[in-house]
């Protein structure tokens, strides 16, 4: 018999771009904000 897949909960990332070259995804916003004091100048791209 064939079992179902469970699917799993993806949490929404979000994607960021540090520099011009650079682009990152992160997991959430507490994670953004800790880039974010490293980098000030980030842009997010989607999210």
């Amino acid at each position: 018999m064939a079992r179902k897949k469970q699917e799993k909960e993806l949490q929404p990332n979000i994607k960021v771009r540090l520099d011009r070259r650079t682009v990152i995804t992160v997991r959430d916003r507490e994670k953004l904000e800790f880039w974010k004091s490293k980098y000030p100048a980030l842009e997010v791209l989607e999210g």
